[in-house]
């Protein structure tokens, strides 16, 4: 199981940085497609953050950061797809910034799980 761990958070931080990037790419003006990848690759994110959290929930004695992760991941979800509905008009960079800020969240989110499943060795 630690292999898997290891994989699932390897993959968190490839999909992370893509991340970064291609929302880089929409604020300075890229191609409209560029919205709908972000949202894809960003559902894939919060899909590999809820495994590693089922997996947390399963394997740790300590479930809060676990049960935490996986309502961050809804978090992340619902307002990466809310977003262009919140604070329409100049006011709008706020939630830009909460979006980038909160996505940053669930990748050290990802990484300290992640952090505690490898420490349990081969107990997970």
């Amino acid at each position: 199981m630690r292999k898997t761990v290891t994989m699932l958070i390897m993959l968190g931080r490839l999909l992370g940085v893509v991340q970064i990037l291609g929302g880089v790419a929409i604020w300075i003006g890229l191609p409209p497609w560029a919205v709908q990848a972000h949202m894809a690759i960003g559902s894939l994110f919060v899909l590999v953050l809820w495994i590693i959290g089922v997996i947390g929930l399963f394997a740790l004695s300590a479930r809060g950061l676990a049960l935490f992760t996986l309502i961050w991941g809804a978090f992340v979800l619902w307002l990466g797809m809310a977003q262009t509905s919140l604070l329409p008009g100049t006011t709008h960079w706020v939630i830009r910034v909460l979006h980038f800020v909160v996505g940053l969240a669930a990748l050290g989110l990802l990484e300290r799980l992640g952090k505690m499943l490898r420490a349990r060795g081969s107990e997970v």
